[in-house]
């Protein structure tokens, strides 16, 4: 007697297993169902197509669109800084010959706010360059890093006096040499030299020491004012992050400069690093940059 079983696959075929031994296999609509699976894979790939066709496209736009952006920007800060400038000269030269205590006071303030918004202009053209990175032209030199970093000092000797704090710059010799971008470098150590006037009390001190260890250049900037809570060192250097005891100090600030700072070394192959033993112990702030013979 034979023993014959019948099974059925789904949208398949249909087995029948005869004498335990011979199989035979019958297809029911085989080609229906490949040629229903072939337009499911034509169709899919087909909408891949479009919706990559239409990323693509809006991906152009949208770099388009940043590219003129950043084109305005950085256009627009140059035209402000140029005639900005040049104000500041002109207060200068008139200050210098002013003898009247009343229009000495109003020139100072007037070059006071002009330099606010040239300082407000670099600012906006740095961070602009900072997020179009393949954009911005770095124009690498070589540069004697304590020249420069008493050049910068100088500038702000006025900030410091004004202030009643004490200051001193000391370098460890004086043919230390980097390659670097003379105006950002320059904005780096201007960034950290008016944070330690900002944020240290009347009548405190602040250091700078320049030195040179392991083929790279130092720049210390060594105060002894409110200091850095330890849970925010690691924010510090954040897009628009701004300490509490910060903003309590200085209610003007953006919260921009040592991001812009930490995003200019980085494309000189360094960086910036910061210490403190806590809240109103000071803080160190430490760049590093590759020497150069």
């Amino acid at each position: 007697m034979k023993d014959t079983h019948r099974c059925t696959l789904q949208a398949y075929a249909t087995i029948r297993l005869c004498n335990s031994m011979n199989f035979e296999i019958v297809i029911n609509d085989s080609y229906s169902v490949f040629a229903n699976l072939f337009s499911v894979v034509l169709f899919t790939a087909l909408l891949l197509f479009i919706l990559l066709f239409i990323t693509r496209m809006i991906w152009r736009k949208f770099r388009t669109y940043e590219r003129l952006k950043y084109e305005f920007v950085t256009i627009i800060a140059h035209k402000f800084r140029t005639p900005l400038t040049q104000m500041k000269w002109v207060a200068e030269t008139i200050l210098e010959k002013e003898q009247d205590p009343f229009k000495i006071e109003n020139l100072k303030n007037l070059n006071q706010s002009n330099q606010n918004l040239i300082s407000l202009t670099g600012t906006l053209i740095e961070l602009t360059d900072s997020a179009h990175t393949s954009l911005a032209a770095y124009n690498l030199e070589k540069i004697n890093v304590c020249d420069m970093t008493n050049k910068v000092l100088d500038s702000l000797k006025n900030d410091f006096h004004e202030k009643n704090l004490f200051f001193g710059i000391q370098c460890s010799d004086a043919n230390i040499f980097a390659k670097a971008d003379r105006t950002r470098l320059e904005f780096v150590i201007q960034t950290l030299l008016e944070n330690s006037i900002h944020y240290t009390p009347t009548g405190r001190n602040v250091d700078i020491e320049v030195s040179k260890s392991h083929r790279k250049a130092i720049i210390k900037v060594i105060d002894h004012g409110i200091g850095v809570d330890p849970a925010d060192i690691p924010k510090i250097f954040s897009k628009f992050f701004r300490a509490q005891n910060a903003q309590e100090m200085d209610t003007e600030g953006f919260g921009v400069g040592l991001y812009l700072a930490q995003s200019i070394m980085k494309r000189h192959k360094g960086k910036i690093d910061v210490s403190s033993a806590g809240l109103g112990q000071g803080s160190t702030f430490t760049i590093t940059l590759p020497l150069v013979k």
